[in-house]
């Protein structure tokens, strides 16, 4: 396998890395000096560059190996930070099983993860000390470790692991992923060093261009972790790590990136935001006029957008101009109206199990409505409408769970559950998920996805789920301003085939529970939410 950086930093090569430790060594033989990550610290900036990133996982990862952590399961608990993907690659160059876990699970949660899966240590943030240490006194892990004490364990650790050893071949499961889902239910997800190196490679040969980052996706998050750091880790450029979504406004000034790794109630808040501004400024009839002239001017051929948008920008720092967006639907109105500002949307659809990326949209191959090709190597087919895919990017199993696991997996096809097609020119089309999909009695079948999606460019709609109830399609919405809603809503119905017209419409006053990636929890403890 031969892989190198161009003078863009962008990876070329024939192979595809085998492991994330082949990961690393593409730039710390090519250009160690290359800043890898940067981090705010005592309201300074810290940066990282590639050479000392990988010293500093040696040094970690031959700690834990001579402390007797080889081929054990080492837990990471903590916010986004240096420290917590340090110790992601340090858990798995040394041979043993990452475990990322949630941050916002309840302890004994976290305590029933932690006993499934055997945890031998678990390593944790600062502020989560208190956390660990309860679950070290429930007998849920055996040994703990802060993160605080990191740079005493650099400063008086030493050595390669390469004189340790170890093995980390390809096809060894690497981390075992708690998936939170929406639905309550959670299976660990076994993914091996080649499916998540498959992955972020091909990932970062479809998506990525020339420019800084700043992520802010959950690191235990697969869709954050797999594009959000290794995908642009190959990339070259730096990795502008956000510690919580409380200073991610304050991050995109401080480190104005180019591209973002989203999920879509990002995306829908950047844009509302925008609008909302205008509003408030007194210049919402201008900037409808400037998208217009805008728009005008494209199609002639002249492109304005940098300079006639550069001060609507300014919130997002300045210098955006992609998102990479998964997890969930995002409706194309969206899509368009971020890049009527110069700011292309790259919607795209993964899944755990897969590592998690399968298809995207591409900057210079779009297709309205669709999440994008699959990725090079990831084979995607549609059977009785539902999703399946191939390719090595997919898991090898659920933890210890062989009836889960044959349930989904059959003559290598992982079936994802979720509803779809392909067109003519293999752009994936998602339909909606199986488990949400409404069926009538009269034997009408509804995507809620759909109709959520319609729901949610009414103005003042924040969030909503679509459900059946008593055979009647009943949307729950939750918005700070009832005006003007349920006006829209029969407007909406007016457009709408009878079957798939909302009978219900009912409204909440908080916000609907969500998992760490922002996306909401359709269910509670396995039975619908209830309604307020």
């Amino acid at each position: 396998m031969k892989i190198s950086m161009n003078e863009n930093r962008t990876v070329t090569g024939t192979g595809a890395p085998v492991t994330p430790r082949q990961i690393l060594e593409t730039r710390v033989e090519s250009a160690p000096d290359s800043v890898a990550f940067q981090y705010i610290k005592k309201k300074q900036t810290v940066s990282v560059t590639c050479g000392q990133f990988w010293r500093e996982v040696n040094a970690m990862g031959v700690f834990f190996y001579r402390h007797g952590l080889y081929g054990k399961r080492i837990a990471v608990l903590g916010e986004n930070s240096y420290e917590w993907i340090l110790t992601w690659f340090a858990v798995v160059l040394s041979g043993n099983v990452v475990v990322p876990l949630d941050k916002d699970q309840r302890p004994e949660e976290l305590a029933e993860l932690l006993s499934r899966c055997e945890a031998e240590a678990l390593v944790c943030s600062g502020q989560y000390y208190d956390v660990a240490e309860t679950l070290h006194a429930a007998d849920a892990v055996k040994r703990v470790l802060s993160m605080e004490d990191i740079p005493l364990i650099l400063e008086h650790s030493s050595g390669l692991l390469d004189e340790c050893g170890i093995e980390t071949s390809g096809d060894t499961v690497c981390t075992i992923i708690f998936t939170s889902g929406t639905t309550g239910e959670q299976k660990g997800v076994m993914l091996t060093r080649r499916n998540l190196a498959s992955d972020a490679f091909n990932a970062s040969r479809s998506l990525w261009v020339k420019g800084s980052s700043v992520l802010t996706l959950p690191l235990h998050h697969t869709f954050g972790f797999t594009v959000g750091v290794l995908a642009a880790y190959l990339c070259g450029y730096p990795i502008c790590i956000s510690k919580s979504l409380r200073t991610f406004n304050k991050d995109l000034q401080s480190f104005a990136p180019v591209n973002l790794v989203l999920v879509p109630l990002y995306v829908e808040t950047m844009y509302k935001a925008v609008w909302k501004t205008a509003r408030e400024q007194g210049m919402e009839k201008k900037l409808r006029r400037m998208i217009r002239w805008s728009r005008a001017l494209r199609m002639l051929g002249i492109d304005l957008r940098e300079k006639l948008f550069r001060s609507v920008r300014q919130p997002f720092g300045g210098e955006l101009r992609h998102i990479v967006c998964g997890g969930a639907f995002l409706d194309q109105h969206y899509i368009d109206g971020m890049d009527e500002l110069g700011v292309k949307v790259l919607n795209g659809y993964g899944i755990t199990e897969c590592s998690p990326v399968v298809a995207v949209n591409r900057s210079d191959r779009r297709r309205k409505g669709s999440v994008g090709q699959p990725l090079p190597g990831v084979e995607v087919r549609i059977l009785d409408n539902e999703i399946c895919v191939r390719g090595e990017n997919v898991m090898p199993g659920y933890f210890r769970d062989e009836k889960a696991t044959a349930a989904v997996m059959a003559d290598g096809w992982f079936h994802t559950g979720d509803l779809g097609y392909l067109d003519r020119d293999g752009f994936l089309f998602l339909t909606g998920r199986k488990k949400n999909l409404i069926v009538l009695s009269n034997g009408e079948n509804v995507s809620a996805e759909e109709l959520e999606g319609r729901l949610l460019r009414i103005p003042n709609v924040e969030e909503v789920v679509v459900r059946a109830e008593d055979d009647v399609i009943t949307a729950e919405i939750y918005c700070l301003d009832k005006n003007g809603i349920n006006g829209a809503v029969e407007q909406l119905n007016r457009e709408l085939p009878p079957f798939k017209r909302i009978g219900r419409v009912v409204f909440r006053d908080e916000e609907f529970e969500k998992t760490t990636t922002r996306k909401i929890k359709r269910y509670e403890s396995g039975k619908e939410a209830s309604h307020v």
